[in-house]
């Protein structure tokens, strides 16, 4: 009201305030020996000069900016609240640059808080509430462990089945050798120990030792059989090279591709790829260099019949030498056998193959698997319009019943904001936010530290939280590290409805929700597009207002500068500058009156009011409207609390076939389900590219069609292995798993490929087919049974730890032994039989 008493405007006040604020050099003026730049120094010093600014004249009275306006050292309205630990304070979120390491910005922030404490006064404080790099680091722990682990396992079968001190410390060099060169290549190619990398090496673990393992295996029978040790370990190696070049090669066609992916299996396996065939090239240069090399230096003749080892290692190897005597002639007499009942072979693996696929309706899919690191969120909404203050209160509300849910011993740490961020940073960071929004986050103590999974803890907090008075909309969830940074905070299933009409998309939407809130599994279940929010609508007269010289613009740009404000000019104290913001009082734009009565100045300085050239209509406004493919969309998104995505994806689909869509509308599905078809269609193919790559080096290998297609007949009850593994251990298929079969396509043809090439070697001596495929399987079952079991045992580890992390490669280590158990049984049996069968119709045809 001042103002108009002036007739000024708070444009002309803008104006004043932009002018008078300035510090503009003039030039120089030269005067004897000296020059001298001119300067205006016309910048505000302090607050009285810009309360003594005048902005205009009242006849020949000068107009103060203090005539019109309080002029007050303030601070901008609060658009966000913070809490840490349950107590108000400031909540500072912050997120690393793109290719950065998540652990070294950590620690490098952390040592920068800790500078920062030591000048803050006694009673203010700064907590570190939520660390992502503690996942981080924790998972690499554990899994450095689980490697340990491996090789330690690794380290104990070939012990067991060497029963040499000099042969197993062989082989265990072979370990560090191939280890050393491949972080010497990690180090090169620039990639970091992280969860794949660590991953990779425990899988390699028990993979590096069994090219040097069928070496050494051989070079000790020739040393056994009397040969000079020298002798030995060349004829041995050079027995084997082409076998364990040929099988480590089938290995690493299926893995290099992996280097190649695109898209999030990709970003997944492209590490993993390198790792493996950087240790598993290192391991066979190893095998075919240090192994014989470190054989012939330390191996020792073979002692006489009537000297056999004394002691304890002497009866050690006394009573496993007759054990092995005794398996090697069980499997001899069964292999026999086999040969004789070639059809009845032939019809039992078939029936157990077949066995394996009627298992596959009753095994569940996922995409990643779900790790447990005690990260729980709880994300509400209010309806449309509530102020900032109403959902303080929220907050609030939750926290209390926090307390009644979550037990002391539970909890580490909490924080929580609710509000609008600036320049809606938070939307950025993957935050819903807005004056009726509030985030909560909970950390819990480590998994093995409490009784409960945070899972349950959130279904339990659920039930509390949901009942509270006022929520439009709200999500409990136990956060997944892993699966956040690999699809941000999207829930897993998540249905799109597209069409060309917004309110028909939205009402289907909102059916769809109410049909699937039911659903068994499902939680949280939420129509995504926001709801409305309360608008007043300023429908200006453009008649009128073009009459009076004015447009859309000016009227905007006044109507905004009265109610929202606007930076008219800046500052400066010492090294601090603030905005000179200008704005109508509080008390002024709490009344609609007040929005009508606002004056509006006409380019010839006329005054008039808002009420004169527009009128006020009360209305709604969406506040987002997504699109995709140029078609709006409205997703229904739920997460899922007990049940597996495939589970649940097929049931949905049933019901939206139930339902039916409305003219125009098009359902497809998005989230997890989406990513995981994308996912899975790339390894499929990689799959089909990897057999092909694998039938190819064996094809070079011996120089025919026919014996690779024998040794492909390990791949398929490989799958069998993994069906039945992952029914028996009710563990859903998923990303890993998948990633797993793939290995198991080069792993699994090893064992045949050896098998196999030494038959062709007993022919090539002068050995009848019956005796040669008896002899080979005798001769080869114990660096079969050596190889395979130094892979099983060093995927126990990874199969059934229980640490934090371990979700995600639990599925790959049952894959990897489920796998390989069965196609080693099939290696042993069926391969011989098959052989023999193609080897006679070729002799009698």
């Amino acid at each position: 009201r001042k103002l108009e008493g002036f007739n000024l405007s708070i444009e002309q006040v803008n104006r004043v305030l932009a002018a008078e604020n300035l510090n503009i050099p003039a030039g120089s003026i030269k005067s004897g020996l000296r020059e001298y730049f001119v300067r205006i120094p016309g910048r505000y010093r302090t607050m009285e000069e810009i309360r003594d600014t005048v902005i205009g004249h009242e006849g020949s009275r000068p107009v103060y900016l203090r005539d019109v306006a309080a002029v007050e050292d303030a601070y901008k309205p609060v658009d966000l609240h913070g809490w840490g630990d349950g107590k108000e304070g400031l909540v500072m979120i912050l997120q690393k640059q793109t290719g950065k390491n998540t652990v070294d910005v950590t620690r490098r922030v952390k040592h920068e808080l800790d500078r920062i404490r030591s000048g803050l006064p006694s009673d203010v404080q700064v907590n570190v509430v939520m660390d992502n790099s503690d996942n981080i680091l924790t998972s690499v722990r554990n899994l450095a462990d689980t490697l340990m682990w491996s090789i330690f396992f690794v380290v104990i079968v070939t012990v067991f089945f060497l029963r040499r001190v000099r042969t197993a410390v062989i082989i265990s060099l072979i370990i560090p050798f191939s280890l050393i060169i491949s972080f010497i290549l990690l180090y090169l190619f620039g990639y970091t120990i992280n969860l794949m990398s660590l991953m990779s090496l425990a899988i390699a673990s028990g993979m590096v030792v069994d090219n040097g393992i069928v070496v050494l295996e051989n070079i000790t029978r020739h040393v056994e059989h009397g040969g000079r040790v020298t002798t030995a370990a060349v004829f041995g190696t050079s027995e084997m090279g082409m076998a364990i070049t040929a099988s480590t090669m089938t290995t690493v066609v299926i893995f290099l591709p992996l280097m190649f992916l695109t898209g999030l299996a990709g970003i997944i396996f492209k590490q993993l790829g390198f790792v493996l065939v950087a240790t598993l090239m290192a391991s066979l240069f190893t095998s075919l260099s240090l192994t014989p090399m470190l054989s012939s230096r330390w191996l020792r003749p073979a002692p006489g019949k009537g000297s056999e080892r004394n002691g304890v290692l002497g009866r050690f190897y006394g009573k496993t030498e007759a054990w092995f005597e005794w398996i090697e002639e069980a499997y001899s007499r069964l292999l026999t056998w086999a040969l004789g009942h070639k059809k009845t072979v032939v019809l039992l693996s078939v029936c157990f193959f077949m066995s394996g696929l009627s298992l596959i309706p009753f095994l569940s899919t996922s995409f990643m698997p779900k790790t447990d690191t005690g990260d729980l969120s709880i994300d509400f909404r209010l309806p449309e319009g509530t102020r900032i203050e109403e959902s303080t209160k929220v907050i609030e509300e939750i926290f209390h019943n926090v307390d009644d849910v979550i037990r002391p011993e539970e909890l580490l740490h909490s924080y929580a904001f609710g509000g609008q961020t600036e320049r809606g940073i938070g939307v950025a960071l993957g935050f819903d936010e807005g004056p009726n929004v509030g985030n909560l986050f909970f950390k819990m103590a480590p998994k093995t530290e409490r009784e409960r999974s945070t899972d349950e803890i959130a279904a339990a907090l659920r039930k509390k939280v949901e009942k509270i008075p006022g929520i439009s909309k709200i999500r409990v969830s136990a956060q997944d590290p892993v699966s956040m940074a690999l699809m941000g905070s999207n829930k897993p299933i998540s249905v799109e409805i597209q069409g060309s009409d917004l309110d028909e998309n939205v009402a289907f939407a909102r059916k769809l929700r109410d049909v699937l809130y039911k659903m068994p599994g499902l939680v949280d279940v939420a129509v995504t597009q926001k709801d409305p929010r309360p608008e007043l609508w300023v429908d200006v007269d453009r008649q009128k207002a073009a009459a009076l010289g004015l447009n859309i613009a000016a009227v905007a740009g006044t109507l905004r500068n009265y109610f929202y404000g606007k930076d008219a000019s800046e500052y400066k104290d010492a090294a601090d500058s603030y905005d000179i913001f200008t704005r109508f009082d509080e008390a002024d734009k709490d009344r609609l009156q007040n929005l009508l009565d606002a004056p509006i100045f006409t380019p010839d300085g006329r005054k008039i009011r808002l009420s004169n050239l527009a009128r006020i209509v009360e209305g709604e406004g969406p506040i987002e409207i997504e699109r995709k493919n140029r078609q709006q969309v409205v997703r229904v998104e739920a997460d899922l609390f007990g049940r597996a995505l495939g589970d649940a994806t097929k049931e949905i689909r049933e019901t939206l076939e139930g339902m039916g869509l409305p003219d125009g509308v098009t359902v497809s599905f998005g989230g997890d389900v989406e990513e995981q078809k994308k996912a899975f269609g790339e390894l499929t193919s990689l799959l089909i590219l990897g057999i092909l790559l694998v039938y190819m080096i064996m094809a070079a290998l011996f120089e025919n069609l026919r014996d690779p297609f024998i040794i492909m007949f390990s791949i398929p009850f490989a799958f069998t292995g993994v069906i039945y593994a992952f029914y028996l251990t009710g563990v859903s298929l998923g990303l890993i798993s998948f990633m797993g079969v793939i290995m198991l396509m080069g792993i699994v043809v090893n064992n045949a490929i050896i098998l196999v090439d030494y038959i062709h070697l007993l022919q090539k001596r002068g050995y009848e087919l019956l005796d040669a495929v008896t002899q080979a399987g005798k001769h080869r079952l114990r660096p079969v049974l050596m190889t395979t079991l130094t892979t099983l045992f060093g995927m126990v580890p990874l199969a059934v730890s229980r640490q934090v992390g371990a979700e995600v490669w639990n599925p790959l280590g049952i894959t990897m032994i489920g796998g390989l158990t069965v196609s080693t049984l099939v290696t042993l049996v069926l391969i011989p039989t098959i052989y023999y069968m193609f080897e006679r119709r070729k002799k009698t045809g």
